[in-house]
């Protein structure tokens, strides 16, 4: 059985008593919160072998974004993480705007601006090139019909997905073979990717127990996870979660490097 995450719950309007219920209903809506953070030696970001455009691209110094680790607080980048359901379920009205605006996907510098994304589906994705020479965006969709189009310079191409995908879609650039990136479709909006400091935060989440997958482009499924010493076994990457409250902190889970290895 699937072990069912149910930490402390913050709560503005509520007073805890030690081991009762709290002395006031839940809130309707959550925000889930908390940080990703790798444990072992941090890891070097490789230089990318330029072959293509080596005039323009060459001077911009890539290098492999496939793991990104603050040095400063070892906080883990481009993790991503969704509600996970078959189900309807309640969205916020504060979502209903936010759906109308597209999604952006840059093409800045010969790499691909943000390496990982989150999009609804019948939301936009604008795919632009800021850049000055022409991009291609191949996207590797499953359960959406995948495709593969020109961007030219100072131009931008715009799609629109119709079905959720069970996992992160891959796109490259098939003319600068070292561009990737990553795209997270759901058909709402509990879906989030870590930041530089590998903070993560999904507002206005409806009160229930969920089921939240984690999921990095390096291992795939995160399988485990670390919270307060205590070990969790992700099945899939799959973490069911109690919602009960107006926050949830999940405080600092931590990620082993042996799970980024090769070796793995």
């Amino acid at each position: 059985m699937r072990r069912v995450v149910r930490l402390s719950v913050i709560s503005g309007m509520c007073s805890l008593f030690l081991l009762a219920v709290p002395v006031c209903h839940a809130a309707e809506w959550t925000t889930l919160r908390g940080r990703i953070v790798f444990s072992g030696e941090l890891p070097e970001a490789e230089a990318l072998e330029v072959t293509r455009d080596e005039d323009y691209c060459g001077p911009f110094g890539l290098k492999d974004e496939s793991l990104i680790v603050n040095p400063e607080n070892r906080g883990l980048k481009n993790v991503a993480i969704w509600l996970r359901t078959k189900k309807a379920i309640p969205v916020h009205p504060s979502y209903k705007e936010a759906a109308k605006n597209p999604v952006i996907l840059d093409n800045h510098e010969c790499r691909f601006a943000p390496r990982m994304l989150t999009l609804r589906t019948q939301q936009t994705l604008r795919a632009t090139n800021t850049d000055t020479v022409p991009h291609n965006l191949a996207v590797y969709a499953r359960r959406n019909d995948p495709f593969s189009e020109i961007v030219p310079q100072r131009q931008s191409l715009e799609k629109v997905f119709a079905r959720p995908e069970s996992v992160p879609i891959r796109v490259d650039c098939s003319i600068h073979a070292w561009m990737r990136a990553w795209i997270v479709i759901t058909e709402h909006p509990y879906a989030v990717v870590t930041d530089k400091n590998g903070r993560f935060e999904i507002a206005h989440i409806p009160r229930g127990t969920w089921t939240f997958r984690f999921w990095h482009e390096r291992p795939g499924y995160v399988k485990e996870l670390t919270q307060n010493r205590t070990p969790l076994k992700l099945k899939s990457g799959n973490q069911d979660i109690e919602i009960d409250g107006s926050v949830l902190d999940l405080g600092e889970l931590t990620v082993d490097a042996s799970m980024f290895s090769d070796d793995r």
